[in-house]
Order: C-alpha cells, then sequence, then structure tokens
C-alpha cells in the first residue's frame, strides 16, 4: 500500500476512533493497530510496540526479548520495555524460561483451537447484546468500514485493520469495555497466524459474504442470526488456519 492509501485508510479508521488519537515515537509511525489515548504512559507504549512486533512477526518465536536490544529497536529506555513484558506474558505473548529469562511465545495448533473456542463465546456474546444496542450511526458506520473491505486493495495487516473496525463497531455497542478489550487481545494472538496464512485476497474472499450477512442480519436485530454468523464465521477462520497448520509444520516432519 502506498504512503497517501495508507494515510488514508488511517483517516477512515480514525472517523470511528473519536475519542483516540494518532502518535509518532521517534521515526515509527504507528498503524491503526497501535493507535493510542491521550494518556498512555511509556509503559503502555512499550507494551504496543513490542506486542506489534511480535504479531508481525518481527520478533520471532523463541526470540529473547534483551532490554538493550528492544531500547534501541523502539527508540526508548529499558525502563518501560521491562516493566511491559510482564504485561505481554499476561497476555500470552511472553513466557519466561529457565536461564533465558523472557522470550516471544512459541506458536501451535493447540493455541489455535483455544483461542477460537474463547473467541466463539466472547465475541458470541458480544453480539448477542451488541445487536439490539446499535444506533442508526453504528449501521452507517458498518456500512462504510464493510464497503472498505469489499473494495480493499492492500496488506493483510490492513485488511485486518479495517475488519477489526466492522466488529468493534458491534461489540462497543454491547457496552462492556472488559469484553471489549479481552476481545482485542485474542484478537492480537490470532493475527499471529493469520499474517502468515492468509493473503489479503484470501481474506477477502473469505470473509465479505459473511460480514454482509452479519450487517443484514444487525439491521434488522437479529439476534440469534447475527450470532449464528458470527460464531459460523470464526469456526471456519479456525479450520482455515488448522489446515494451514498442518500443511506447512505437521507435513515438514512427515
Amino acid at each position: 500500500m502506498s504512503g497517501s492509501s495508507r494515510v488514508g485508510l488511517l483517516h477512515s479508521l480514525d472517523r470511528f476512533r473519536p475519542n483516540l488519537i494518532l502518535y509518532k515515537i521517534s521515526n515509527i509511525d504507528l498503524r491503526s493497530d497501535m493507535v493510542l489515548s491521550v494518556y498512555r504512559t511509556k509503559r503502555e507504549i512499550a507494551a504496543t510496540l513490542l506486542r506489534d512486533a511480535i504479531v508481525r512477526g518481527e520478533l520471532t518465536p523463541g526470540t529473547r526479548l534483551l532490554l538493550e536490544d528492544l531500547s534501541r529497536k523502539f527508540d526508548l529506555s529499558m525502563t518501560p520495555i521491562r516493566e511491559a513484558i510482564p504485561i505481554l506474558e499476561g497476555e500470552g505473548f511472553v513466557v519466561q524460561l529457565p536461564h533465558k529469562g523472557a522470550v516471544v511465545a512459541q506458536m501451535d495448533r493447540e493455541e489455535i483451537r483455544e483461542l477460537y473456542a474463547i473467541r466463539g463465546a466472547m465475541e458470541g456474546l458480544a453480539t448477542s447484546e451488541g445487536v439490539p444496542r446499535l444506533t442508526s450511526k453504528d449501521l452507517t458506520d458498518m456500512e462504510a468500514l464493510l464497503a472498505t473491505l469489499e473494495a480493499f486493495q492492500g496488506t493483510t495487516g490492513d485488511f485486518l485493520e479495517v475488519d477489526r473496525g466492522f466488529h468493534l463497531v458491534l461489540y462497543q455497542a454491547a457496552g462492556s469495555q472488559r469484553w471489549v478489550e479481552t476481545i482485542q487481545t485474542l484478537w492480537q494472538r490470532s493475527k499471529r497466524y493469520m499474517l502468515i496464512a492468509m493473503s489479503s485476497d484470501e481474506l477477502a474472499h473469505f470473509v465479505q459474504a459473511d460480514h454482509r450477512q452479519l450487517l443484514n442480519f444487525c439491521k434488522e436485530r437479529d439476534v440469534s442470526q447475527a450470532e449464528a454468523t458470527i460464531r459460523a464465521h470464526l469456526k471456519r477462520s479456525e479450520e482455515y488456519l488448522l489446515l494451514h497448520w498442518s500443511l506447512t509444520h505437521e507435513g515438514q516432519r512427515n
């Protein structure tokens, strides 16, 4: 995606994030999944940068998280990075190993199963609670984001950001910030697998029909069908990722 197109995408997403602003740290342009609130601490900024580097594969599974290296990479002091590591550990992105310290968590098929089982429960609940509370503006915003998805040309990461914006409108309508925060952590962990398994074209083909159907059920206030649609969509995503994992990892060992 060109620089001007990316700026346009960020501005488009900003329409749906009225309480958030875009930051720059040093020479790093924070992507739309790194939009930070005005009052973020340095620890939270470090956690966001570190999480993003793990999700995008810049820090691969098993990589030791050495404070001096990360300080240079992110142009931050070591203190907020040290404080950020337990946050990422609590979210499942980092583990502590004997004689090694903090390392990037491994990826495996069992995590895919666990993530999508939890996502199905959480996002199904958020959908059932959110659909009756959607406003006319919410539906207009979802329609605009879906139109962006349907005409999308760009990277897988950028596609997933627009997709996330679409779902956030619905889930935020449910009224529980804790639910939204939990779902977003699950999304980030799922995103590690999505980025290596799908191109943006594959994603577009995979999600567009489901999203159009979901939006129609939202407009009709059909809670049961909307919830069934999101659960079925997540199940298909899980099956696709498990198949990709089997072909690219387990197949290599045979």
